[in-house]
C-alpha cells in the first residue's frame, strides 16, 4: 500500500469523527432543548414517550429525505444515509459528512485492491496498463474525497462540489481504461467504479442540498 492511501485510511475517517461530533449529534441536543422546562403544566403538555419517539422518526425522516431530493438515485441516497446509525441524530451537514465517509471508505477499499492487483505477475499487458491508470486515479480520488471533507468543515459548499466532480472525472478515467477487457480483475473494477460513482455522485446531491438551505 502507498503512504498517500496507508495515511489518509487513518486520517480521514479521524478527520470525518472530530468533523462530525456536532452536527450528528445536534437532532438529540434540539429535542432536549425543545422539552418542557416547568412543572406547571407537565400533566397536561408533556408528550408521551410514544409521541415523542413517533415525531423524532418522523423529523429524522423529513431531513434524510430532504438531503437526497438532490441526488440522481434518491432510494439509492436513501439507502446509504438509513445503513448509517448516525443519521438518526444528524443534521444536514452531518448527513453530507455520513455520505462523504461512505465513498471514502469504499475508494480506499478498491485503492488496495487494485494494488494487490498489480502485484500478480501474471496480468496481462493490457490489463497491467489499466490496473496502473486506475491505482493513480483511485489515488487521486481518495485525494479528493479528503479534501470534500476539509472544504465542507469549514463551509466552502462550493469547494466541496468541486472536489466531489474532480473525483468522478477521475473515475471515469479508470472507466476508459478498463473499458471492453473481459478478464476477471476489469470487470470486477467496473463493478467498483459504478458503486463508488454512486456514493460520489450521492454526497454531491446532498451538499447541493445543504448550499441552499
Amino acid at each position: 500500500m502507498s503512504p498517500t492511501i496507508s495515511g489518509l485510511f487513518f486520517l480521514i475517517p479521524l478527520t470525518l469523527c472530530l468533523s462530525l461530533h456536532p452536527h450528528l449529534t445536534s437532532a438529540a441536543t434540539n429535542n432536549a432543548a425543545a422539552a418542557p422546562t416547568t412543572l406547571n403544566n407537565a400533566a397536561a403538555a408533556t408528550p408521551t414517550p410514544t409521541a415523542l419517539n413517533n415525531s423524532t422518526k418522523n423529523a429524522t425522516s423529513n431531513l434524510i429525505e430532504k438531503a437526497c431530493s438532490g441526488s440522481r438515485n434518491q432510494a439509492f441516497c436513501l439507502s446509504v444515509l438509513k445503513s448509517d446509525p448516525g443519521s438518526k441524530t444528524a443534521d444536514l451537514k452531518g448527513l453530507a459528512f455520513i455520505a462523504l465517509q461512505a465513498a471514502s471508505k469504499n475508494a480506499t477499499k478498491t485503492s488496495v485492491k487494485i494494488q494487490l492487483w498489480l502485484n500478480d505477475t501474471e496480468a496481462e499487458p493490457t490489463l497491467d496498463d489499466a490496473l496502473r491508470a486506475c491505482d493513480q486515479a483511485y489515488i487521486d480520488v481518495v485525494d479528493q474525497i479528503g479534501d470534500s471533507v476539509n472544504a465542507l468543515v469549514s463551509g466552502a459548499n462550493g469547494d466541496v462540489q468541486t472536489w466531489m466532480k474532480a473525483a468522478v472525472a477521475d473515475i471515469d478515467t479508470c472507466d476508459v481504461g478498463v473499458k471492453g477487457l473481459t478478464v476477471t480483475h476489469a470487470v470486477e473494477l467496473t463493478k467498483k467504479n459504478r458503486a463508488l460513482r454512486q456514493l460520489c455522485n450521492t454526497a454531491l446531491g446532498i451538499v447541493r442540498v445543504l448550499a441552499h438551505s
